[in-house]
Order: C-alpha cells, then sequence, then structure tokens
C-alpha cells in the first residue's frame, strides 16, 4: 500500500490520478501561470514576434517575455527552471519579477545591457537561497529597433538559432546556469540583423523537433529545415503542430516553448 504523504507522487502526475480537486487546482495554477504570459506581443512596422507554449503537464518550468522598453529598444527572453513540476512553474514567476530589462527613475531610466540583466538575475537567484537545488538556464535579447542591432546573453540555454536566407545557424556564446555560482561569467554578443531574417529562441524540450548533436557538432533535422522559410507565424503554427503529433521518448517529455523574432524591410 502506497503511504500518502501529503505531496504529489510522480506517478499520480503522469498516470492522471489525482482527485477532482486536486486535478482542479493544478488546472487553476496552470492558468494563473499563463497570466504571467504577454496578453500580447509588441510588434512594430519593421519587426514581428510569435510565440508558441505547451507545458508537458499542468504547469510549465518555461517562461518568456517580450517587452518595449522604449521608443527603441524590445527587451525578450525565454528562460527554463529545471524540470517541469510545480517548484519550476513556482521559480519561473521568480523569475519573471527578477528579470529586470530597465530602470526607471523620476525624469528618464536606464536600459540594461543583457549582461547586466541576466548577471543581476542570477545573483538575486543566489541570494533567495532557493531550496530544492533549483536552478534555471536563459537568453535575453536586446533589440535596437533603429539600428537592427541585437544583443544576446545566454545561461546555460540552448543556442538561439538565427534563420537567414532560410538557412539556420547557432548563435554560440558563453554562460552558465543561473542561481548556480554568484561570480559566474556570461558573455554578451551582437549580431546585425538583416530584412527577411529571423531569429528563434527555444527551451530545450524542443530540441527534438529542432535537431541532435551538441555546439558545432548540431545537425538540423529535415523536418526543422523545410520550416525555416515559412513566415514567423506560420512557423512557431507548424512548430506547435510537429509538438502535439511526435511521439517523444518518456525521456524526452518536457515542456516546449519558442519565440520567433522576423525582420521586415
Amino acid at each position: 500500500m502506497t503511504q500518502k504523504t501529503g505531496q504529489i507522487t510522480e506517478t499520480e502526475l503522469y498516470n492522471h490520478t489525482l482527485s477532482p480537486d486536486l486535478a482542479e487546482q493544478l488546472e487553476m495554477a496552470g492558468r494563473v501561470q499563463r497570466n504571467f504570459l504577454p496578453s500580447q506581443l509588441p510588434h512594430t512596422e519593421h519587426f514581428h514576434f510569435a510565440a508558441m507554449f505547451r507545458p508537458a503537464e499542468w504547469v510549465s518550468g518555461d517562461i518568456y517575455d517580450v517587452r518595449r522598453l522604449d521608443e527603441n529598444h524590445i527587451g525578450f527572453y525565454i528562460a527554463d527552471a529545471v524540470g517541469h513540476s510545480m517548484p519550476a512553474a513556482l521559480l519561473t514567476i521568480f523569475i519573471k519579477q527578477a528579470m529586470v530589462m530597465r530602470q526607471t527613475y523620476e525624469h528618464s531610466w536606464q536600459i540594461f545591457s543583457p549582461k547586466q540583466v541576466i548577471s543581476n538575475l542570477n545573483l538575486q537567484m543566489i541570494e533567495q537561497e532557493l531550496q530544492g537545488c533549483l536552478f534555471s538556464t536563459a537568453c535575453y535579447f536586446l533589440l535596437n529597433c533603429e539600428t537592427r542591432e541585437a544583443r544576446w546573453t545566454r545561461a546555460g540555454h540552448p543556442y538561439p538559432i538565427l534563420i537567414r536566407d532560410s538557412k539556420p545557424q547557432l548563435l554560440e556564446s558563453r554562460g552558465g546556469l543561473l542561481g548556480v555560482f554568484e561570480h559566474t561569467q556570461f558573455e554578451e554578443k551582437s549580431i546585425q540583423l538583416c530584412p527577411g531574417d529571423k531569429l528563434l529562441l527555444y527551451s530545450d524540450g524542443a530540441e527534438p523537433l529542432i535537431g541532435t548533436g551538441k555546439d558545432s557538432e548540431f545537425n538540423f533535422h529535415f523536418s526543422f529545415l523545410d520550416l525555416c522559410r515559412l513566415p514567423a507565424e506560420e512557423m512557431i503554427a507548424a512548430l506547435d503542430h510537429m509538438a502535439e503529433t511526435t511521439r517523444f521518448a518518456p525521456a524526452q517529455k518536457d515542456d516546449i516553448t519558442a519565440l520567433i523574432l522576423q525582420v521586415f524591410a
């Protein structure tokens, strides 16, 4: 006989054998978490965003955001807390509040660089002394809408993908996990975007849909290469359909989040 401890076991979660009340509470928690996602994406004349968010269960360990910081700058990111359980979902809400992209003063404001944003988030997670060895990955971009320069910093997250002339390439940069070491060094890099370019950010749950391998040995799937010619919204819809119809191995079952920026002339 299984002893009841008041905690939700993995068997109960994956077999959906929860009591109706507990299942309703988890479903409500999922709806609350979605309220922390952007209700609208800040499209401009030359930049368009599209996103997908697929929790593995009721709640997700992923979170994303896209924010207009001033007339010329947009900040956007995906973060992925370890696991896809309730503690991971709670950590995403902390990340949402701690991911400070700009600071407003009485008559002015300061937009933080990607390296500052990620470094500050790392320190806040460490200072919080989170229980249960919670940590996270993230990739944050700062877009200058006037110059089309995109600067980014990643922290243990899958490399973002630049799609240019329908051909994808990894944008590599160095940076460790968030919430582990106080003095972790994060690299900031930049790229000049061109009309027609697309930038894809995604959580590691989407990797089986995109390719296999690691770093320079990463090989894109032919099915993903076919999607790279599509506009952002159609590409997201196709990825979402792939996620829904793909039979993942048990070890591959994870939250899937993706965010695409498309550049227009």
